[in-house]
């Protein structure tokens, strides 16, 4: 039998050991929320950037077709009454006009779903990514000028313009330099996301935009 002071301290021993295996359980619990909370935090991030540079190529494409010339399978088509209603340089300048705002259209789609992913990337670490994008999204706004700029060079019914005005060669000189878009603006366009990218590469658990 054990002495009696000893039985007196037994039921204050056994709430003191319950009361450390709870609080230990406790601190283990926030300890495991803490981490999960981490590591979710970091699949949302990984999720979110790697869709952002995704974005980022699909605009950048879009960006150069948007400024290519305008294919004979993109132009409106015309009644026979429209036929004799307008001359041809009319028909040229509407079908020019009309294909090139539908290029627009689509590109401001892609600029929609990139911008998109660029705040979902911003709000889960901040503005540095955005910041990092800034010269992109300037370029390609750049490109939505040069598309604007020829569609009012081409509609400007203040003088009569033909596809072989210089007004018109020149726009188009500005908005498809050559046939492959191998130029200044492309290869700034290019170089600029690269630059955003660059800054998405700790997220990415990747040390080079090559892989």
């Amino acid at each position: 039998m054990p002495p009696l002071e000893l039985k007196e301290w037994i039921p204050l021993i056994k709430d003191g050991l319950l009361g450390i295996a709870a609080l230990v359980t406790t601190v283990i619990a926030i300890y495991g929320a803490r981490v999960w909370k981490r590591e979710l935090a970091g699949k949302e991030i990984y999720a979110a950037t790697k869709n952002l540079v995704k974005e980022s190529h699909l605009l950048s494409r879009a960006t150069t077709k948007a400024r290519q010339p305008i294919q004979d399978y993109e132009r409106k088509a015309f009644s026979e009454e429209d036929v004799k209603l307008t001359t041809k340089n009319e028909r040229w300048r509407l079908s020019e006009a009309d294909a090139y705002r539908k290029r627009i259209d689509d590109l401001s789609l892609a600029v929609d779903r990139y911008q998109s992913a660029l705040l979902e990337v911003r709000v889960l670490v901040g503005s540095k990514i955005y910041l990092g994008f800034l010269p992109f999204g300037r370029l390609v706004t750049e490109v939505i000028h040069r598309i604007d700029n020829y569609i009012v060079v081409i509609q400007g019914y203040s003088q009569t313009v033909s596809p072989d005005s210089p007004e018109v060669l020149e726009a188009q000189q500005e908005l498809y330099p050559s046939e492959n878009l191998d130029d200044e603006l492309t290869q700034k366009i290019g170089d600029a996301r690269e630059e955003g990218e660059q800054c998405l590469l700790s997220f990415l658990h990747r040390t080079s935009i090559r892989g």
